[in-house]
């Protein structure tokens, strides 16, 4: 890390995030281990419709979003556990999706696909199909963060929408002291944070999953189906509609810790 060099921007980890398996709710995690392939145990594993071969995800196949991920296992949404090596896990799965479906590891299945539309609030809309990076089970980038700031402007903005950060699954959310959309500007701009060095790829682009229902979290919130979220995203990130938070790589891996100071350089 380069301590002499003056930061675009200083903070704080506000908190860190897994999501054990894709698109199935995650946790808050007391630290992250990061590599240059992401975050250690985060969607590491998938479901696969046996029928078509495609990744499932919650922007086609909502009802994901019921069930918890966890390192070892999967709680359905009626309470059943049932541990993601264990023999039944595929036929549990598919008697509760309704379709037969099969629980994948990430690297283990070659030339992965999942489901998108390009219009979020309109399931109807033309589906495409876009490939995950080889060897994993990601969408875009080993690591997502979301900037507290921006998330704070919408909120501020348009009240009338949920803005739980749920909605928006990253990795790390940011404490920096920049204003909102920012980081809209960081692009190539390296992320000093714990012991890891991550660098700005790009903006995160948004697709249905933020507009969608889940259940309630440790302290009984739920989040209702909000397809409000791709307008008002739409209408207050003027440089980049539709489009909250980063896509990052992994320079030097490391450990991450909520209060770790982030510095932009």
């Amino acid at each position: 890390m380069d301590a002499a060099a003056v930061p675009l921007a200083l903070g704080s980890v506000a908190s860190c995030h897994r999501h054990p398996v894709k698109s199935m709710q995650g946790m808050v995690v007391d630290h992250l281990e990061v590599d240059r392939t992401g975050v250690d145990g985060d969607r590491s594993a998938g479901v696969v419709d046996v029928g078509t071969g495609h990744l499932l995800s919650a922007k086609r196949v909502p009802e994901l979003l019921w069930a918890t991920g966890r390192d070892d296992a999967v709680e359905l949404p009626d309470g059943t556990v049932v541990g993601r090596e264990d023999p039944e896990v595929d036929q549990r799965l598919s008697a509760w999706l309704g379709r037969k479906v099969r629980l994948v590891h990430a690297g283990t299945q070659p030339d992965l696909a999942y489901e998108m539309t390009f219009d979020p609030p309109d399931d109807d809309a033309e589906v495409f199909e876009i490939p995950v990076p080889p060897g994993t089970l990601l969408d875009l980038s080993p690591v997502h963060a979301v900037v507290r700031a921006s998330l704070d402007a919408c909120a501020g903005a348009r009240p009338d929408v949920d803005w739980d950060v749920r909605r928006f699954r990253p990795n790390l959310v940011l404490d920096l002291d920049a204003p909102a959309w920012a980081e809209q500007s960081w692009v190539g701009r390296r992320v000093e944070v714990g012991s890891a060095v991550l660098e700005v790829t790009g903006p995160m682009v948004r697709c249905a999953m933020p507009l969608r229902s889940q259940p309630a979290d440790a302290d009984g919130h739920a989040l209702e189906r909000q397809v409000e979220v791709y307008g008002a995203l739409s209408e207050l990130n003027v440089e980049l509609p539709n489009h909250l938070g980063l896509c990052l790589d992994v320079v030097e891996p490391g450990r991450i810790e909520p209060g770790d100071e982030a510095r932009v350089v």
